[in-house]
């Protein structure tokens, strides 16, 4: 019994080892990139306000909605200490020229700073419209404490409410963490909160009315977002505006992806020599100048007042992991495209693997 018991357990180890091994060599199946697919974006109710943003990754098939109005605050996750305010819903911003939270209120506080107006001056209440962290209206968050002002927070797109307006100082919790002061101007017990940096991400965001929620996917996981926003519009030659635009494509440009617009037909329909969405392959690439940048595609793609999802262009776009695909708007509920506003329809398709 004894001899048997043993040979069972050297057995036994055997197995274990032997599984052991073949688990440690054997390589984890790489996943391919999407050939490609059509997509109708959930952007839910609201129409040209539709709620949620769209945040989609081509190499996945994959789409997260997330409530434009669930976060409040960015906080950056990059080695630089940045804030930025939720553009998606509009969000404003003031710098008081306090340093204590607990001494700011709506008697202090010229508020109409905050009016709404389409002039050029009014443009910098706005985080910077090509989304770069290093030029939004809460300057970078300084290592001295005291060195780091008050910020009126104006939720509202167009409008200022006294009793919708927060208060909010940011500091540095160590070197990968910020810490948040926060309350509606006039209270007086005021909330405070860690947010811990995480490089998986872009952003980690705050609501003010939940403290600490989860919005974009990880950074590697999506490659643009379809939304509403502040963005701008001309008001003359070289005069920017705030303006609030709906239906908007920002690239994921903190992991670098970038795109190029193929424009084939000219103002008559007739082609122009360039290929069409269904002609282009990977033999055209070395034609095609891809850009980073936010705003690469933007509002360019559709015209809310007439034809919709725009037929005469297509566009390329190269994700992080190196894949490249071809990417066209079928319908977005506007014009006579035969979409329906709010869930925007999407075609792509896989042009070169990484």
């Amino acid at each position: 019994m004894k001899t048997n018991t043993i040979y069972a357990a050297v057995a036994l180890l055997a197995l274990i080892t032997f599984g052991s091994c073949e688990r440690t060599e054997s390589p984890l199946p790489e996943i391919k990139p999407s050939d490609g697919n059509k997509l109708t974006l959930n952007g839910g109710i609201g129409g040209l306000d539709a709620a949620n943003a769209v945040y989609v990754d081509l190499s996945t098939d994959k789409q997260d909605s997330v409530k434009r109005k669930d976060w409040s605050l960015g906080f950056y996750c990059a080695a630089d200490f940045r804030v930025i305010l939720n553009y998606q819903v509009g969000m404003s911003a003031i710098e008081t020229s306090q340093t204590d939270i607990k001494a700011v209120n709506s008697s202090n506080v010229d508020l109409s700073k905050l009016d709404y107006d389409t002039k050029p001056e009014k443009i910098k209440l706005y985080d910077d419209t090509a989304g770069r962290v290093n030029q939004s209206v809460i300057t970078e968050v300084n290592a001295t404490e005291n060195q780091n002002k008050v910020y009126i927070v104006n939720p509202l797109f167009a409008s200022v409410k006294k009793d919708e307006l927060w208060k909010v100082k940011v500091t540095r919790s160590g070197t990968n963490a910020y810490n948040l002061q926060y309350a509606p101007i006039d209270a007086t017990n005021i909330q405070t909160l860690t947010i811990t940096k995480d490089n998986t991400f872009n952003f980690k965001h705050v609501s003010f009315s939940k403290g600490a929620v989860n919005v974009e996917p990880k950074k590697d996981d999506w490659d643009f977002v379809w939304t509403k926003a502040s963005f701008y519009t001309m008001m003359g030659p070289n005069t920017p505006v705030p303006y609030a635009f709906s239906d908007l494509i920002f690239l994921n440009h903190e992991t670098g992806v970038s795109a190029a617009e193929v424009v084939f037909l000219d103002k008559e329909g007739k082609t122009n020599g360039k290929p069409s969405y269904d002609e282009f392959d990977a033999s055209k690439l070395s034609a095609i100048n891809l850009k980073t940048g936010r705003n690469v595609i933007g509002s360019k793609w559709r015209n809310t007042l007439g034809t919709g999802a725009l037929k005469d262009r297509f566009y390329v776009i190269k994700d992080k992991a190196g894949n490249i695909y071809k990417l066209k708007f079928i319908a977005m509920g506007a014009g006579k495209d035969g979409g329906k506003r709010g869930y925007p329809e999407i075609e792509y398709k896989l042009v070169k693997g990484k």
